[in-house]
């Protein structure tokens, strides 16, 4: 026993060798988690999607640079900024040339014809798929696409500004070459956005993707205003169409070179156009996407009369085209601050929510346009409008524009969350098709029907007393006043806005919640 117990000075010297083993040890392990790691990092030099978004995202969290974005988000902020309000510079140009096919007369049907013009936008699907696969690798995915047809806007800007004069007249207009001329920029647009939509999934970091919305609300809205209002006020002015227009043609020309200065922050792996398309069609397969697009081929109904007709009618009323053009003017700094503003809503989990919540009161601002129509002051002999019903103007514009841009907002972020960043362009490109399909196919219809049912009078100058009818050319000519259409079809369908609205909502409210719930898993395509 004396023996035994004179044993633990050995264990204690055991027990005292325990901790430099363990420290042995966890070298050892270190050793072999940085081996493992560096096998890792080796390997992950390949253009694998989801490591590729990982790095990205780690290494921009790392600089923090402005506005609290890191430094490579904010240079894509600005690049996208840029590239959307080029967007924005055509659809701009449209409506102002619109306004002046207006004042010389062109009627609801050619309207109608040059609003053709624009569904481009809406049939990009057709050929989004070959923009996310036919690309030149050593260039890169999407400034193979960008720059080019940056430059060949440009040049067709030019082209119609030298060519201007002989379109639009006082003895009449080429409304057929006009609608192909802006045909034609509306197609190198929408190819174009089919490659900043893909562009802006993967140049963004994964935590700020949503921007992506944003920075196309505040740039085709930038684009809008100053190539429609901006114009309308410099043209009161005497500035020209042709020259406005020559120089926004020299301005997509310099963007060109700037777009291929501008590094590609990551490159996806090539597919062939077989299988882009193959894709694509999955994707419009999927039940989450053929319920949204039923909520989007739709959600128009309640609003296109209002929308599309109440300036075109307040022209028609005598209200000058520069006083709505100051109205848009001051009306710019809130449409601006909108998507900031309404970024609380928009950019959570939910952003549907916004639609369900706001729907049926922007059927009602529509309502209010027929009290803005019917009471719009005849200024054609003084030039000049009262101030209250400036102050009504500015209200109702500044009311509706909020809300249709606060439910912009909310789809465009809906899309940025559900898309499926491993497919590109394509799954952006379907969503917004639809959506721009649904807005037009009801501009067109809306149009379209209104010039069936209207009826052309003749109406005293300096009031609104009908005098004749002006429903051939004979007639048209021998009135002594000025040509008008009737009013009654536009009021019965913009004061049924509301009703309409809640209609919409109550047979699509369970659809647009499903939609909100739905897990990323709805929304992707299964590999086989």
């Amino acid at each position: 026993r004396a023996t035994n117990d004179a044993m633990p000075p050995r264990s204690t010297a055991r027990d005292a060798s325990r901790p430099r083993a363990r420290a042995r040890e966890s070298r050892s392990r270190s050793r072999s988690r940085s081996r493992r790691r560096a096998r890792t990092t080796k390997a992950g030099d390949e253009p694998t999607t989801k490591r590729s978004t990982t790095t990205r995202a780690t290494t921009a969290d790392a600089r923090a640079f402005a506005f609290g974005l890191p430094y490579d988000d904010f240079r894509a902020v600005c690049l996208l900024l840029l590239l959307y309000t080029l967007q924005g510079v055509p659809m701009g140009l449209s409506s102002s040339v619109g306004f002046i096919l207006q004042e010389r007369g062109a009627s609801y049907g050619d309207q109608g014809v040059f609003s053709l013009a624009s569904w481009p936008f809406s049939l990009k699907v057709l050929w989004a798929p070959v923009v996310d696969a036919v690309y030149v690798k050593s260039f890169g995915q999407r400034r193979t696409w960008v720059m080019p047809l940056q430059a060949i806007v440009g040049c067709t800007l030019l082209f119609l500004a030298n060519a201007l004069g002989e379109l639009i007249s006082a003895d009449g207009s080429d409304v057929k070459t006009l609608t192909w001329t802006f045909f034609w920029l509306y197609l190198l647009l929408a190819s174009q956005d089919i490659a900043v939509d893909g562009w802006a999934l993967t140049m963004l970091s994964e935590k700020n993707v949503g921007l992506a919305s944003t920075c196309n609300a505040i740039g085709q809205m930038v684009g809008f205003f100053v190539c429609f209002t901006g114009f309308l006020v410099l043209n009161s002015y005497g500035v020209d169409l042709g020259a406005f227009i020559s120089f926004w043609g020299y301005v997509f020309i310099a963007s060109s070179v700037f777009v291929y200065a501008t590094k590609e922050v990551r490159c996806e792996t090539q597919m062939s156009v077989k299988k882009a398309y193959a894709q694509a069609f999955s994707i419009l397969r999927l039940p989450a996407v053929l319920k949204l697009s039923a909520v989007l081929l739709t959600r128009f109904v309640a609003f296109s009369a209002s929308e599309t007709l109440t300036t075109l009618k307040l022209l028609e009323k005598g209200v000058p085209k520069t006083h709505i053009a100051t109205m848009s003017a001051l009306m710019t700094p809130l449409n601006l601050a909108m998507p900031m503003l309404t970024r609380k809503w928009t950019a959570g989990a939910r952003p549907l929510d916004t639609i369900t919540k706001t729907w049926v009161w922007r059927g009602v601002a529509c309502a209010f346009a027929a009290l803005l129509v019917f009471y719009a002051p005849d200024v054609t002999s003084s030039g000049t409008i009262p101030y209250g019903y400036y102050a009504f103007l500015f209200a109702w514009l500044s009311v509706y524009s909020a809300f249709s841009n606060a439910h912009f907002i909310s789809f465009m972020a809906f899309y940025n969350r559900v898309s499926d960043a491993d497919m590109g362009g394509t799954y952006m490109t379907i969503l917004n098709t639809v959506s721009n399909l649904g807005a037009k196919w009801m501009e067109s219809v809306t149009l379209f029907t209104i010039d069936r049912v209207n009826t052309n009078v003749c109406v005293a100058k300096g009031t609104r007393e009908i005098i004749g009818s002006c429903a051939t050319d004979a007639l048209k000519a021998a009135c002594k006043g000025k040509c008008a259409t009737t009013d009654t079809p536009y009021y019965i369908v913009v004061m049924l806005s509301p009703v309409i609205a809640y209609a919409w909502l109550r047979l699509t409210r369970k659809t647009i919640d499903w939609l909100s719930q739905a897990q990323k898993s709805h929304w992707r395509v299964k590999q086989a």
